[in-house]
């Protein structure tokens, strides 16, 4: 999808809290040059000053960014949930959002699974 060796820009669909160093942190809606994009899960970013590895999946690419006019899809009436307006010339790819429901239970089974092993690590240092 990125040739090798070329710049894209992506928007962050969600926030993105690091775990390790490399890790890249930012906020939905933020943009961020994607730099290296050979790992299908976790790719190399850059936003301002700061460089480090990221989920795939928590960002969007923008198409036709050598034309210059690619604004971002969070608050543009051209892209929804991830399709072209036929107005626009603009498309974000990547993983369009899915269907609300099914995206609102991903976010409420990650944070039961997040909060079960903080219970457990709770129960083991009171033991």
């Amino acid at each position: 999808m990125i040739s090798s060796g070329s710049v894209v820009s992506a928007e962050a669909v969600w926030d993105h809290i690091t775990m390790a160093d490399r890790e890249l942190a930012f906020k939905a809606g933020d943009v961020i040059k994607v730099l290296d994009a050979s790992n299908k899960d976790w790719w190399w970013g850059q936003i301002d000053d700061q460089e480090g590895w990221f989920p795939a999946s928590f960002v969007r690419l923008w198409v036709n960014q050598e034309d210059g006019n690619v604004e971002p899809a969070e608050g543009s009436s051209e892209v929804q949930n991830g399709h072209l307006d036929p107005s626009s010339d603009c498309l974000c790819l990547g993983r369009p959002l899915q269907n609300r429901d099914q995206m609102r239970a991903n976010v409420i089974n990650e944070i039961m699974s997040t909060e079960r092993h903080y219970i457990k690590h709770l129960k083991d240092i009171c033991e």
